[in-house]
């Protein structure tokens, strides 16, 4: 498609209808509409032609007719499986009013990252543990998990699949029992829809109620990352993706769009036929995962075209551009580097750069995965990656804040502070030599985007490579509807320092003011008592040029930092100077507030309560607002009388500006007066002090507690009786990866057992001469791991390796016995087995159904004709119908001591030895278990996460389990890593009140091994305005799940 290389940089009003013809084929103003393609059975959302209350055409989405930037964060509830921390972890999205069903009114409240958006993952193996139940409860609960949205006030894409990918067993929640029927998955086989059908019907219907505008949900995505069968060559794609959209409609999903995730911008279901959606989109991670090198970044796709534009103008013009899932951090796999360089590789530069030169390509929806990443707890990882999905997310996995999310906070306020960019088309881009060269340097790349209905321009400045990392200095030519064609600035440089971009505008209205131009950044404006003000940014100590448009400037003020200087030509008023903390400028009926990038991610913008004429979800410019800055967050404004009163949190003692309308004369902070006066920059000062006594909280030292301790490997003794566990009989399986060798099939999901560890027990007559075992973790397992035993004696263990994303497949130890451990009659082979997690089926080839377990076994014996006379199996208790809905079917496995329930509450200890500890260890090859219970009361009004700390040990390699009231926190590998630090909820750990933590210990070699570390640290102290208990999650204990339970499994 042709591209325009060259416009003359004129007045844009005077040129645009000399121009507006050649924006066909780009970014556009002209009407697309005739281009859109009703999908099959669509009830039709496109504005224009649909009643609906969501709507979009090609330059954005519509709410009850007004335009909205779709801001988004990425965040999987059963990620966090604390539902009272839903509404922390939302809040600190979006600008949000809180709606009460008492009063039937909306309380304006604030969405603290700029988000407007959440989209959510949901998991068809957690809510579906067998082909008969779907359950969506506890930490699946979506119509908790909607309501806590309604009333943060933040809308929702929710994507329930079927398949999701995302880093979780089986592909974002296959559940395991499917990996047993024969047809392919992710496509119409009959017995695959037979198995996803109900979920999404009933996904649907509780789906269904909250819907906008009676709810949160705007639209719903249908399968994701998927192919058309002309794109896969598989058949039956087509009709799958038709069948799943039919279901959410046959349930009641009939007034939010349907919406596709292409894994890469190639029109799957963009164009007519079975499976389009109502609103195609795709997804982008431009850095990949390459956490070792977080330095090294590809370049960014710009060139004579914009990529994402191409691809958009492409596929679905009459759409907007939609990037339902692009990059906001990155996974880390097992013994790589850790997330602490995964979020230096997306780091707030990142950040700056990439998402700016989404908004150069025009996107109007940009969900940014992951914005809070959260745990993969209870065995729900995938195998190439460990308990941790901190994801090197704007908000950590203790859900602390980053500086990443000030630069998201900077752009979400800037996007819906500015409605004209959803209406811009494109008119130029280049740089000297390329395209249309707007600036006087070669090494700046500029994109031109204007509103022909308002002629606001927006410029889009960026460094040529990503490769410079020094500054570069340059003037900008851009249009003005005061003086035409001017350079800016015109004193001093514009400055880009290394890995940085940013956004100039130039006729940019604000409240009844406009700037004619700024070399600053724009955050966000507001109204107080008909004075515009505004937030203009930069980097400390770079030089910045603002025109503010004035017919009589009057007097001029200047106060705060004496860095900028400000007068009048008689059309504008000139503020200039360099950023150091913050300045404001007042004249007439404005007020410019200039700051250094990091002064100006303290201020925040609290919406206030309005008339009916906004919904909760507006965040639109001319809803009412104050500004507050210093505090590390707010939550909640509102206006009683005269007084502002505002909730939220602090980590240090700090001051606290305030920028409202005249009504406002005093402050409360958290339910307490602030002592508040007036400022030289005319905001309402006062000091927030940090209450001293967080600091002083204390948390018990693990080393100085009682712990008991049993052995967790009973199997291996003489005697043991495995009469009740589940016989291992089955000769053949439908899955196409089949057995190496042996009679019977040993996959661990042929008998309902589809996570965690399993116990195997062969059982052998006569003379045998060793075995031979072929032990299989998973494709590229980068973290599985056996021990084997032949009789009570240690044979050997093994491991998955793990190096820069690849790694081992399948073990095949030969183990030779010898005559001392055998015993006459009948001998047992004991095989111990961790898979750490099912595999994801992302090229639809039923990589999922990648057996776990032994993939093949021979008796070795002189005549060669001895073999094994059964197997068993211990799993989970229950299997498929594992008795815990709450923790769900992935918490457990067939571990001794999970099979008897010693990790669950209520469990009594009393016949465990006393005189042990982790840290002493254990001095031979097995599974030892430690239990011990603390107290903690740490202050309310507080905010303190904590975590349990490790260290690594290659020399005594050993595996461990975390449970913490009955709940898997954490899998820690010594010899793997990276993770040492695995940080437990508050809710999952009672921070006001007893916790029974039990850990498991598995040696590898026969030296043993012990704990070098094991602590529980604090992750930050914080002052907080969230709930100020968070109440245990209720969950069953001993008593419920394991009294009275028929022995099935247990063994001993």
């Amino acid at each position: 498609m042709k591209y325009f290389s060259f416009l003359p940089l004129i007045s844009l009003f005077a040129a645009y209808s000399d121009i507006s013809a050649n924006l066909i084929g780009r970014q556009s103003t002209h009407d697309n509409s005739a281009q859109y393609i009703l999908p099959v059975g669509s009830p039709g959302f496109y504005h224009g032609q649909s009643n609906a209350s969501v709507t979009f055409d090609q330059h954005s989405l519509l709410l009850d007719g007004k335009r909205i930037m779709f801001f988004s964060g990425e965040f999987h509830p059963f990620r966090l499986p604390a539902p009272e921390l839903w509404r922390d972890v939302l809040q600190k999205y979006a600008l949000f009013i809180a709606y009460s069903m008492d009063t039937l009114i909306f309380d304006h409240r604030f969405k603290a990252a700029g988000f407007n958006g959440v989209s959510v993952y949901w998991h068809w193996g957690l809510s579906a543990p067998n082909a008969r139940e779907v359950r969506f409860t506890q930490h699946n609960d979506l119509a908790k998990f909607y309501q806590v949205a309604k009333e943060v006030g933040i809308l929702v894409i929710v994507r329930p699949g079927p398949y999701v990918n995302a880093e979780t067993a089986g592909g974002r929640g296959i559940p395991g029992w499917v990996t047993n029927i024969a047809g392919l998955a992710r496509t119409n086989a009959t017995d695959y829809k037979e198995a996803w059908r109900p979920y999404i019907l009933q996904f649907a219907k509780e789906t269904a109620p909250f819907q906008y505008p009676d709810g949160p949900v705007i639209a719903i995505q249908s399968e994701n990352e998927y192919a058309t069968t002309a794109q896969a060559h598989i058949p039956g794609l087509d009709q799958h993706m038709q069948d799943i959209i039919d279901t959410l409609r046959e349930g009641g999903i009939t007034k939010v769009p349907t919406i596709h995730n292409d894994k890469n911008p190639s029109g799957q279901y963009a164009m007519k036929g079975l499976g389009k959606v109502d609103l195609y989109g795709w997804d982008g991670y431009p850095l990949g995962f390459d956490c070792d090198n977080p330095s090294k970044w590809s370049e960014l796709s710009t060139g004579d075209v914009i990529d994402a534009d191409t691809f958009h103008q492409r596929w679905n013009p009459a759409e907007p551009l939609a990037l339902f899932e692009w990059q906001g951090g990155s996974f880390s796999y097992w013994s790589g580097p850790g997330y602490s360089e995964c979020y230096k590789l997306i780091n707030e530069q990142f950040a700056n750069v990439y998402y700016k030169n989404n908004y150069a390509a025009g996107a109007a929806v940009q969900n940014l995965y992951m914005t809070y990443g959260g745990t993969n707890w209870g065995n729900m990882h995938t195998h190439t990656i460990y308990s941790s999905y901190d994801y090197g997310a704007a908000i950590s996995e203790d859900r602390t804040l980053t500086p990443k999310l000030d630069e998201l906070k900077l752009q979400g306020y800037f996007l819906h502070a500015s409605p004209d960019y959803l209406t811009v088309g494109r008119i130029g881009n280049g740089t000297i030599g390329k395209g249309t060269a707007y600036s006087d340097s070669a090494d700046i790349y500029t994109t031109h985007l204007s509103s022909p209905s308002s002629g606001v321009n927006f410029y889009i400045v960026r460094q040529i490579t990503n490769q410079k990392t020094t500054n570069t200095d340059f003037a900008l030519r851009v249009n003005t509807t005061l003086e035409g064609q001017v350079t800016i600035p015109k004193s001093g440089s514009l400055t880009l320092a290394g890995r940085e971009s940013k956004i100039i505008v130039t006729n940019y209205p604000f409240g009844s003011s406009r700037l004619q131009y700024s070399t600053a950044e724009i955050m966000t404006w507001a109204t107080f008592d008909k004075k515009d003000t505004i937030v203009a940014y930069s980097l400390e100590g770079q030089d910045v040029e603002i025109a503010v448009e004035t017919k009589s400037a009057g007097s001029i003020a200047v106060s705060g930092s004496k860095t900028v200087t400000a007068s009048s030509n008689g059309k504008a008023v000139i503020i200039s100077g360099t950023t150091s903390g913050i300045s404001t400028v007042e004249f007439g009926n404005v007020r410019v507030i200039v700051a250094d990038k990091k002064a100006a991610s303290g201020f925040w913008a609290p919406r206030l309560p309005n008339s009916a004429n906004h919904t909760q979800y507006d965040v639109a410019p001319d809803v009412p607002s104050v500004l507050v800055h210093g505090p590390y967050l707010v939550r909640d404004a509102s206006i009683k009388g005269s007084t502002l009163l505002l909730t939220g949190d602090l980590n240090v003692t700090t001051s606290i500006d305030v920028f409202a309308s005249s009504q406002v004369k005093s402050v409360v902070w958290n339910g307490s007066p602030v002592h508040v006066s007036r400022s030289d920059l005319g905001s309402l000062r006062g000091t927030l002090v940090f209450p001293s006594n967080l600091n002083r909280s204390t948390i018990p030292v693990l080393e100085n507690l009682k712990w008991s301790c049993a052995d967790s490997l009973p199997e291996i003794s003489s005697g043991f009786d495995d009469s009740t566990w589940v016989t291992a009989n089955k000769t053949s399986t439908k899955r196409p990866q089949q057995p190496f060798s042996g009679k019977y099939v040993l996959y661990s999901s042929e008998y309902g057992f589809h996570s965690g560890q399993w116990v195997w027990r062969g059982h052998f007559n006569g003379n045998a001469t060793g075995v031979q075992l072929a032990i299989q973790g998973c494709v590229y397992s980068f973290s599985f791991g056996y021990s084997a035993f032949i009789n009570s004696h240690f044979l050997g263990s093994g491991q998955g390796s793990s190096h820069s994303q690849s790694g081992v497949d399948i073990l095949q130890p030969v183990f030779n016995f010898t005559s001392d451990q055998l015993v006459d009659g009948t001998n047992v082979v004991t095989v111990i087995h961790d898979s750490t997690g099912m595999n994801q089926d992302y090229d639809i080839d039923d990589e999922f159904k990648t057996p776990r377990g032994i993939r093949g076994y021979k008796l070795l014996s002189a005549d060669g004709k001895n073999d094994f006379l059964e197997w068993r199996v211990a799993g989970n208790v229950g299997g498929e119908n594992a008795p815990d809905s709450v923790r769900g079917p992935y918490n457990e496995g067939g571990w001794w001591f999970e099979r008897v329930g010693a990790h669950l509450p209520g469990y009594d200890a009393s016949s465990w030895k006393t005189s042990c500890s982790p840290y002493e260890g254990v001095p031979q090859a097995g599974v030892s278990v430690y239990r011990t219970t603390f107290n903690l009361d740490l202050p309310p009004n507080s905010d303190i996460p904590l975590a349990f700390d490790f260290a690594l040990d290659t020399v005594a390699p050993h595996r461990v389990l975390i449970y913490v009231n009955g709940w898997q926190f954490g899998r820690f590998i010594s010899s793997l890593g990276p993770q040492t630090s695995y940080p437990i909820p508050e809710g999952i750990l009672n921070h006001h009140g007893s916790n029974d933590i039990l850990i498991s210990l598995w040696a590898l070699n026969s030296q043993g091994a012990k704990l070098t570390k094991f602590e529980l640290n604090k992750r930050a102290t914080i002052s907080s305005s969230k709930s100020a208990t968070v109440k245990s999650v209720p969950a069953p204990g001993w008593k419920e799940l394991r009294v009275g339970l028929i022995q099935v499994q247990l063994g001993r």
